[in-house]
């Protein structure tokens, strides 16, 4: 049965991936994969004595084609209206990088003895105009944002404070601009005050209010972001995180009994063994035969489990002061449990399993107050708490 055959791209494709290294290098260079060319050729060429002479002429042709497409790329982008100077530096930049990691090769002369033909490019002084023009550029695009920035738009602030750091590359002592980077930052900031919001009827004393607000705000905090718990005089604040309790409930004291027999097979020392007639088995010397003796114990355990919980629920909201608006909305919810289980039993001990042994000679303690239980969901609160607030303000 004959196979239909390949199509052309499939087997351009087979043979990309079946042909050795340098026609591979070749197939790179005619796809236009010009880096990646210059990569596999310059690791093979490396350190060789006698240079392949196809891999000579794949870096070659590779080189002079890239810095051919960079510097048309660059020259377009020169003549445009709207010049965008980092990435014409870039460009320029590639170019320098790329022929200063050929210079260790250089001069190249492939084993057959010709020399390879590299159309450098003098780009220094072109790399320095261009961080000059990039530089400005960059100042010019940060001052407009600044603008916008000092008239409250607080994205602005953030976009101008980026655009000033990525001047530095270029000239780290440019004009002013590492003091306006420093004014964008502080406008581009946002204070947040937390309060604590009672909704659920319950009476809540200070201190388990209070002990709401102790987050870490440490782990809150970044660059843009400030939370305080407590409001400073001197700061304008911008959102606010409320924490509303809606729901405290706290359960009764539950004591509940319960009677269960634990039992189990065990050997207790030999026995003799029996013949049919009822006498003492003997083996074939005349001794008398025995076996493990196994018994059933039982012991009977008495078992009293305290249990009560107090559950909270509630929702974390981001306001925002200067709108009054709903930013974002989260729910929480926390349930502490005390349990409890004191047990006594009679009867055989070694019948006791090991859940049993481990509460057998415990007696019935106090029933935590209303007020440690509600402080102890209070406690499981702030992780998710913390959480909430941690993904509402990076919404602002």
């Amino acid at each position: 049965m004959k196979r239909p055959p390949l199509s052309p791209l499939l087997l351009a494709l087979g043979l990309l991936v079946l042909a050795p290294g340098c026609t591979s290098v070749q197939t790179l260079v005619e796809f236009g994969n010009y880096e990646q060319a210059i990569e596999v050729a310059q690791r093979k060429l490396t350190g060789k004595q006698k240079k392949n002479p196809k891999y000579v002429a794949a870096l070659e042709e590779a080189v002079n084609r890239a810095n051919e497409a960079d510097v048309n790329r660059a020259d377009f982008m020169v003549r445009s209206d709207a010049t965008d100077w980092v990435r014409v530096h870039d460009l320029y930049d590639n170019i320098m990088r790329r022929q200063n990691a050929l210079r260790p090769l250089l001069p190249l002369i492939d084993k057959n003895g010709r020399k390879a033909n590299f159309r450098f490019v003098r780009v220094e002084r072109l790399v320095a105009d261009a961080a000059k023009q990039a530089a400005e550029q960059l100042y010019r695009q940060g001052a407009a944002q600044l603008s916008a920035g000092r008239k409250g738009n607080k994205d602005a602030a953030r976009a101008a404070y980026r655009s000033f750091g990525r001047i530095r590359p270029y000239d780290a002592n440019y004009r002013d601009a590492f003091t306006l980077s420093r004014e964008a930052e502080q406008l581009g900031q946002v204070y947040i005050t937390l309060e604590l919001v009672n909704e659920s009827g319950a009476y809540l004393p200070r201190e388990l209010a209070d002990e709401v607000l102790r987050v870490r705000v440490s782990e809150l905090d970044d660059q843009w972001r400030t939370f305080d718990t407590e409001p400073r005089s001197d700061r304008s604040y911008d959102y606010r995180a409320r924490i509303v309790l809606r729901d405290i409930r706290v359960s009764a004291d539950q004591l509940s009994e319960r009677s269960y027999v634990d039992e189990r097979k065990i050997t207790d020392g030999e026995e003799y063994v029996l013949d049919e007639r009822g006498n003492v088995a003997k083996d074939s010397l005349g001794n008398d035969i025995t076996q493990p003796r196994v018994v059933v114990v039982q012991a009977q355990v008495l078992e009293v489990l305290q249990q009560k919980s107090a559950l909270v629920t509630g929702r974390v909201q981001l306001l925002d002061l200067h709108t009054g608006r709903l930013l974002d909305e989260d729910e929480l919810s926390a349930e502490a449990v005390f349990e409890h289980y004191a047990s006594t039993f009679r009867g055989d001990e070694r019948a006791l399993t090991s859940d049993s042994r481990r509460r057998i000679g415990s007696q019935p303690v106090p029933f935590p107050t209303n007020e440690l239980l509600i402080f102890d969901a209070l406690t499981l609160l702030k992780p998710q708490l913390t959480d909430r607030l941690a993904s509402s303000a990076r919404r602002i």
